[in-house]
């Protein structure tokens, strides 16, 4: 197998099992690393032919934390991070938080993948950098990182005729029909405002037949001088520039290479999990622990590179964190 240029993982560990072990597995959740898990449970079990692996057809991460809860799945491919509310109904029914391991980064610029978001504005605007503690200013309503709201554009700095403008913020509708927001959505609340709500006033966009709400965003942009939205770097349109992103005004400030994405550098890079129950203080399942083993191998990583969702393989350093973390899970 041969990765894609660029995701070489020369120094991940050869996965290679002391010993052979049994069980069955039983996965569920998005259907976007539906490929991914039935490439991993294929190639895993040529190590571990006793493994028995049943990667459910469905297809959102939520049918599978469903799932979890219900006792039908054992692992949930998470595709976003788990919703609060996810969280606060897994706590409630088992005493403790679920364990969610990171497998894989997001992809660079996937559509109708899990992607980087990219922070969008007019091009005709002379803003070329924003931190997330500015973003925070411009759409939170409760400014978790201490800033003071900001409304206009000199607020960030912009000068001259620019300074009074007001900022038109555009985003996609912030909940669903099920009161759990969209996954880019929950992504930049936890992220940018870390758990904060969103100000009033944001313009939400929606999906409509021909254009997503991430290209209504963009095209929103393109056509308001005044506007600024995220989206996709695949999403990008003529009348529209990316700016440059740094955690505060401090820097560094990065543009959102591939390569800062990889290593994600790049502060809304985005990241693929799986998530299963485990009991504080007891190992975890001995299909469960190789399968995950596996997963963050070099084989395991390969397969990713080599998957349709185009999703990031972990640097080695990447992958040692969730080792680490995997390694904690029994204590």
């Amino acid at each position: 197998m041969r990765a894609r240029a660029g995701t070489s993982t020369p120094a991940l560990p050869v996965y290679a099992p002391q010993a052979k072990v049994g069980g069955k597995l039983r996965f569920s959740g998005a259907d976007t690393m539906h490929d991914l898990v039935a490439a991993w449970a294929r190639d895993l079990t040529r190590f571990q032919p006793n493994i028995e692996i049943d990667n459910a057809a469905t297809k959102l991460s939520a049918d599978g934390f469903a799932a979890l809860l219900d006792g039908q799945a054992d692992v949930v491919t998470f595709v976003r991070e788990p919703f609060p509310a996810e969280i606060d109904a897994f706590t409630r029914m088992f005493g403790h938080a679920p364990t969610v391991i990171n497998v894989a980064g997001g992809s660079y610029a996937t559509k109708s993948g899990t992607h980087a978001l990219a922070i969008f504005v007019n091009a005709a605007n002379p803003i070329t950098r924003i931190s997330l503690d500015e973003l925070d200013a411009v759409y939170s309503r409760d400014h978790r990182r201490g800033g003071k709201a900001i409304a206009t554009w000199g607020q960030l700095g912009v000068g001259d005729d620019w300074e009074p403008l007001p900022i038109h913020a555009y985003g996609m509708l912030h909940r669903r029909e099920s009161g759990n927001p969209p996954g880019i959505v929950n992504f930049f609340q936890q992220r940018v405002l870390r758990g904060g709500e969103f100000r009033d006033g944001i313009r939400e966009q929606v999906d409509r037949p021909g254009e997503s709400a991430l290209d209504a965003i963009v095209r929103s942009v393109a056509e308001d001088p005044r506007g600024i939205g995220y989206s996709g770097f695949a999403y990008a349109a003529p009348g529209t520039k990316t700016l440059a992103l740094a955690e505060t005004e401090r820097g560094p400030y990065f543009a959102g290479t591939p390569e800062e994405v990889t290593r994600r550098d790049y502060p809304l890079s985005r990241q693929i999990y799986l998530g299963f129950n485990r009991t504080p203080g007891k190992p975890l399942a001995p299909a469960l622990r190789e399968f995950l083993l596996f997963a963050l191998s070099r084989q395991g990583q390969l397969i990713v590179a080599n998957d349709r969702m185009r999703f990031l393989p972990l640097t080695p350093g990447q992958a040692e964190t969730s080792r680490l973390a995997l390694a904690d899970v029994g204590k």
